[in-house]
């Protein structure tokens, strides 16, 4: 079986794509500044050393692109508050927030002095853990951007169908888009004296939900360009060479080049499911503070999922 993703780690041609994109950075001449907003596509990044091979004049600086990153200490002590105060509660998580630090300590400290925390790799085992263990309290961290809300809000969907009493959520889900993603545009504006972002490499997760035209913003409003594109060595090249040639045509657009997963109008299922379980209102973003309208809370009738509405937290 062919592997469908060789052809996007293909050597040949990442060096024909850097070939373009050396000859358009000395056309253009000035430093650009790019921003990769996502987190996985600052790690692809590191990973194949991308930074190392483009021209000295393309810079690219990582956004606040990781919900894990983002998460404020806060969150964290909450989560933290609930374990140490509260008995018969079985607290869940992935395995990415088990070590963030706060001022208090780590979910992983807690758990060596024994209390019950799991790392679940899948929001389906929240059913089965609540389901099993009917006289304790299941506590889930929920994190995470657009990206993981459809999934998220399946599984409360499916706990309300069963009638789960025992299953709440600490929500700590964030709306990237538009608003977290137009503070990071102002945040550059006030750094112009060091750099001023030129162009975004978009996200391909979360634009896979949200599709193309919630961006469109970018160009209209702030008269700057983005590229959606995927993870692979050649995606990020083409995504960068991409940015060059619309700055050098002095028309800001906004690109797709991850038309193998990311449709113009995204996952109109995925964004049903966010709206009916969620809605949006003011929230803190680690290094970004207040955002309006980019966190996530419960709709009315599903605020019975809400550990807010059980435990009495700090």
């Amino acid at each position: 079986m062919k592997n469908p993703l060789k052809e996007f780690k293909n050597l040949n041609i990442v060096k024909k794509e850097l070939e373009l994109i050396n000859s358009l950075a000395k056309d253009i001449k000035k430093n650009l500044y790019f921003m990769e907003v996502c987190g996985t596509h600052t790690m692809q990044i590191s990973k194949y050393g991308i930074r190392k091979i483009i021209p000295e004049n393309i810079k690219l600086l990582s956004g606040p692109g990781c919900p894990v990153c983002v998460t404020p200490q806060t969150y964290i002590e909450k989560a933290l508050y609930i374990i140490r105060n509260y008995k018969n509660v079985i607290m869940t998580t992935f395995g990415d927030l088990f070590r963030v630090p706060s001022d208090t300590g780590t979910l992983e400290e807690e758990k060596s002095l024994g209390k019950e925390i799991k790392i679940i790799y899948s929001a389906q085992e929240l059913i089965n853990i609540a389901e099993n263990n009917k006289n304790k309290k299941i506590v889930f961290l929920s994190i995470g951007f657009e990206t993981t809300m459809p999934t998220i809000a399946c599984i409360i969907k499916e706990a309300k169908e069963k009638n789960i009493k025992n299953l709440f959520f600490l929500l700590g889900n964030k709306f990237f888009l538009p608003e977290a993603l137009e503070a990071v545009i102002m945040i550059s504006k006030k750094q112009k004296e060091n750099f001023s972002v030129d162009g975004f490499i978009l996200p391909g997760h979360l634009s896979s939900i949200t599709g193309v035209k919630p961006y469109y913003f970018i160009k209209e409003k702030y008269n700057l360009s983005g590229v959606i594109t995927g993870f692979e060595p050649v995606d990020i090249v083409i995504s960068i060479r991409t940015l060059l040639e619309i700055i050098k045509n002095k028309k800001p657009q906004i690109k797709n080049e991850y038309t193998r997963v990311v449709k113009d109008d995204g996952n109109i299922y995925a964004q049903k499911l966010i709206s009916e379980v969620f809605d949006k209102e003011d929230g803190e973003w680690r290094g970004m503070g207040i955002i309006k309208n980019s966190s996530a809370k419960f709709k009315k009738e599903y605020e019975n999922f809400d550990i807010n509405k059980i435990f009495k937290i700090p």
